[in-house]
């Protein structure tokens, strides 16, 4: 432990690898840094309450380091390395394979094959495929659907194969069917697994109706027979209209990584993934560099639940794998999320609490409340408050302020009003939170701690956090870069993240309320009370104009108001 408290102090400043090792040369730990010498450091004062840097610092008897010339160089070489020595304490996957993907082969007469490892056919792929049976049941499929050739390599007969018989396959190897319409097929099958299920189909009827002037109807017969299989296929489909077309999603929670594959705009496949016990900086940018080293397809989008300094190095990273760019993001559609939140079980996980309660003294809540302000240069202010309950966010109970007493741009002021609106409702409230979570910095946890005192709540907790280097704020003086504690960083800028998302729709609402109002003013004979109706029941302009007059007379407006209204709107 001394030899390597003094290895430290002679460490550089510069960016690089480290690795920690044990007794015969073992690696047990392998990270990376922009500084070496200050993040060695950080692991020394980690010790005094983290179990597993004591037993880092415990077991090594060897420290050293490799300097990088970049903070992304020293990112790759952290990930190989890993790969290659496979350190007691580095996080890893405990899965040794991945997903079985669909190849539609690049050749002269296309089959079918399942591959595990993307690039090992040339051809183009499809899936992941979870759980790894479906891969063989779709594989099954596309030959009764499209009668790609089941033989591997394709040999050249006079008499077709059993398959044929079956309806498995078009046999080729005997001449069965040209060329061309093997190539048709081969082509309907990529796009059937691209989803596009409604061309395939449109494709076919315009081949039946081919098929038909030439008076080849046993041919049209079986493409009949085509579409009626795909159509039943299709209607045992679950088509969830996500707004994202491809993606995988990895949504981190204690040791456990939810896996959620998008194809086509659907959900076509879900697992968990499990993690090996271990510690790493940016442990989840590891596991999803893992996930696809192992072979898997890479899609066109990602998306995560984590917020890592080392984004940035990972799209680095995926673009030099795919040889083209792919958006990384960690704003998770909400249909996703909701999804996810239905598939998992309930509860908080154990490491979150713990994590909690090393860093800041109590228990982690029961209850927290979230709140920001939005304004638009100082007009429509408004605040929100949400709730974070029991692990997850609560919509039932948040709420939302008009700010009053406010004119102009004074954030301070906006947020204490909102404040003190909601905290004197705590005393008659049954579930009050011991914490509340304020968007800003020093200034805004300010604003919290005067109204605190002011209304005399002394069990009440108050933190803030700010985005540009994700530091949360203590009412007790504490100032914390959450990027190293993953699982708050996680729970507070959801929080955090779900405020800002309120206030600002609350915000957007009340502008286009005034915008259409201010539309409406201009048309004779609509007053205030008028606008108020017409508002209520069509809340956008278009849904105004497309409005028949009869509609506007149901809701008591003068038929001459109501055909004033559509020529003025027909006019803009």
């Amino acid at each position: 432990m001394k030899d390597i408290k003094s290895t430290v102090e002679s460490s550089p400043e510069k960016p690089g690898v480290y690795l920690f090792k044990g007794e015969n040369g073992k690696y047990l730990y392998i990270g990376k840094a922009k500084n070496i010498k200050n993040r060695l450091k950080q692991h020394l004062q980690s010790a005094s309450i983290d179990p597993k840097e004591q037993k880092i610092l415990l077991e090594s008897v060897k420290l050293e380091w490799i300097i990088t010339k970049t903070d992304y160089e020293a990112f790759v070489l952290e990930n190989e390395l890993i790969k290659q020595y496979k350190p007691k304490y580095n996080v890893r996957l405990k899965s040794g394979s991945s997903y079985p993907m669909i190849v539609i082969t690049d050749e002269e007469y296309p089959t079918i094959k399942i591959s595990r490892k993307y690039g090992e056919y040339k051809g183009y792929y499809y899936g992941p495929f979870i759980p790894a049976r479906t891969a063989r049941a779709m594989k099954d499929l596309l030959h009764k659907l499209f009668k790609l050739r089941t033989c591997d390599p394709m040999p050249v007969r006079n008499l077709v194969c059993f398959d044929y018989h079956l309806g498995l396959c078009s046999g080729p190897c005997a001449g069965k069917i040209s060329k061309k319409d093997y190539r048709f097929d081969s082509k309907l099958a990529r796009e059937f697994l691209d989803g596009n299920v409604k061309n395939v189909i449109y494709q076919l009827y315009d081949k039946i109706e081919e098929y038909s002037k030439k008076l080849m109807f046993e041919k049209a017969a079986l493409v009949k027979d085509q579409i009626i299989a795909i159509e039943n296929v299709v209607r045992k489909q679950e088509v969830l209209g996500l707004p994202i077309e491809e993606a995988d999603i990895f949504y981190f929670l204690d040791s456990s990584v939810f896996l959620i594959v998008v194809r086509a705009n659907r959900i076509i496949g879900k697992d968990v993934l499990e993690i090996r016990e271990g510690f790493s900086d940016s442990k989840e940018i590891h596991i999803i560099m893992e996930y696809y080293g192992k072979g898997n397809l890479i899609p066109n989008s990602i998306y995560t639940n984590i917020k890592s300094k080392d984004i940035d190095n990972l799209k680095k990273w995926i673009k030099h794998i795919k040889k083209e760019r792919v958006e990384i993001s960690t704003d998770i559609p909400e249909e996703i999320v909701n999804f996810i939140e239905r598939n998992i079980e309930d509860g908080i996980s154990e490491s979150l609490k713990e994590e909690f309660r090393s860093l800041f003294g109590f228990e982690l809540p029961d209850r927290i409340e979230g709140f920001d302000i939005s304004t638009l240069q100082g007009h429509f202010t408004v605040g929100s408050c949400v709730v974070w309950e029991k692990g997850k966010m609560n919509k039932k109970e948040y709420r939302r302020f008009r700010v009053k007493t406010v004119e102009g741009i004074d954030d301070y002021a906006a947020l204490r009003e909102v404040l003190f609106r909601r905290f004197r409702k705590y005393k008659d409230m049954e579930n009050i939170p011991e914490l509340v979570l304020i968007d800003g910095g020093k200034g805004q946890l300010k604003q919290g701690i005067i109204v605190k005192d002011a209304l005399g709540l002394k069990k009440l907790r108050i933190f803030s956090l700010a985005k540009k280097e994700e530091t949360l704020f203590t009412d007790d003086g504490k100032e914390i870069k959450l990027f190293e504690y993953q699982n708050l960083l996680r729970l507070f800028t959801k929080i955090r993240d779900e405020a800002h998302r309120f206030a600002i729709t609350y915000n957007r609402k009340l502008r286009e309320k005034e915008s259409l109002k201010d539309i409406l003013s201009n048309i004779e004979g609509v007053g205030k009370k008028r606008k108020e109706i017409l508002y209520r029941t069509y809340k956008t302009i278009e849904n105004i104009a497309s409005a028949s007059e009869e509609e506007m007379v149901k809701l008591g407006i003068p038929r001459n108001i109501a055909q004033n209204i559509k020529k003025y709107l027909g006019s803009i």
